[in-house]
C-alpha cells in the first residue's frame, strides 16, 4: 500500500495540482486551431443546409478533436517525487531529482527553454527534442523543456522546479511518477 501523501500548496496560479502531482500544462495553440476549427464548422452548416447528411461530421468533427487534443492529449510538465516528467504524446520523459544538478530558464534559437545540466556521468535521456537546439546555442544545459509553450510564466516554472529541486523533504510531499 503507497503512503499517504501531504497536500501539496499549489505554487504558481497556472500551476494545476492534480492527483498530488505540480503540474504545468501547454497553452493551446488558439492562434491556428480557432480559425480552421470556424472555417470548418461554416463548412459543415453549408453541407446541412444543402441537405447533405454528411454535414453533421463535418460539424462534429472540430469540436471532437478539440475536446481529444484539449483533454487528452495536451502536453504537459509535471513534478512528481520521482522527478520532472514531460507528458507529451505518445512517449512521456522522466528525468530523475537526483541527476539534476541545476536549472534555469535560457533562451535558445526563437523557443525559451527550462534547461537542466544533469549531474557529471549520468547520459542525457533519449527523447529530448530541446537538447539539440540547446547545444546549438551553445546554452550549458545538457536537456530542457519547451517553457514558452507552457500556461505558466517561464519564471514561475523556474521557481517551482527550483523549490522542488532544492528540498527533498517537499518532494516526498508529492506522489510518485505514473507512466
Amino acid at each position: 500500500m503507497a503512503p499517504a501523501t501531504k497536500p501539496v500548496s499549489p505554487g504558481p496560479a497556472t500551476a494545476v495540482v492534480r492527483g498530488g502531482r505540480v503540474v504545468f500544462r501547454a497553452r493551446r495553440p488558439a492562434a491556428l486551431v480557432i480559425p480552421l476549427a470556424l472555417v470548418t464548422e461554416g463548412a459543415g452548416i453549408v453541407c446541412i443546409v444543402a441537405g447533405a447528411t454528411i454535414g453533421w461530421f463535418i460539424v462534429a468533427a472540430p469540436v471532437l478533436t478539440l475536446l481529444v487534443t484539449g483533454l487528452l492529449l495536451r502536453p504537459a510538465l509535471e513534478l512528481t517525487r520521482d522527478g520532472l516528467l514531460q507528458r507529451q504524446y505518445p512517449f512521456s520523459s522522466l528525468t530523475r531529482w537526483e541527476v539534476i544538478q541545476q536549472v534555469g530558464v535560457v533562451r535558445a534559437g526563437n523557443r525559451i527553454v527550462l534547461g537542466y545540466k544533469l549531474t557529471p556521468g549520468t547520459p542525457p535521456p533519449r527523447r529530448q527534442p530541446a537538447a539539440a537546439l540547446l547545444r546549438a546555442a551553445g546554452a550549458p544545459y545538457d536537456g530542457g523543456y519547451f517553457a514558452d509553450s507552457l500556461a505558466a510564466r517561464p519564471e514561475d516554472v523556474l521557481a517551482e522546479v527550483q523549490r522542488y529541486l532544492s528540498d527533498p523533504a517537499s518532494r516526498e510531499s508529492l506522489p510518485p511518477a505514473r507512466r
